[in-house]
């Protein structure tokens, strides 16, 4: 039986990398098609004098749809049974809950996700604080009582 270990800042940022590259290849092929569609009915409805407002409520309606997505893929990814997202489970990191080693659920992995907010507005202190903290956690952990664990 392997002994669980608190994943640490280097292996966390690593996974963070690799989740990054995930979702702009995941953001690449949806937007893309969605700019298709857009253009298409451009021509289609023969409303190239409307290109400028199209073009701007499509830019707003990317917008919205980034934080959807990324929330979604987080969220969902870390409260499953695999504990993770794919750039966690390359680096067998898993996330649980502080106190029951459980999975996350649902509502506390967005909590989770939305307090990195807090991470980066503290000019990215808060993910710093995993390397002084004992259980190796950032701000966004502490904040979603969980803990990342790695199998060593």
């Amino acid at each position: 039986m392997s002994t669980e270990f608190y994943a640490g800042f280097w292996r966390r940022l690593v996974a963070a990398i690799l989740d990054q590259i995930v979702l702009l290849v995941a953001r690449a092929i949806i937007y893309g098609l969605l700019a298709l569609i857009v253009y298409a009915a451009l021509l289609l409805f023969d409303a190239r004098t409307y290109t400028i407002i199209v073009f701007i409520v499509f830019g707003g309606v990317i917008f919205l749809l980034n934080i959807y997505l990324t929330w979604i893929y987080f969220s969902m990814m870390e409260s499953s049974s695999t504990q993770g997202t794919l750039g966690k489970m390359a680096l067998g990191i898993r996330v649980s809950h502080k106190d029951e080693k459980r999975a996350l659920t649902f509502e506390e992995a967005s909590v989770r996700y939305f307090a990195k907010i807090l991470s980066r507005l503290t000019l990215l202190i808060g993910y710093i604080l995993c390397a002084f903290s004992s259980r190796k956690q950032a701000l966004h952990d502490f904040i979603g009582k969980s803990v990342l664990t790695t199998a060593r």
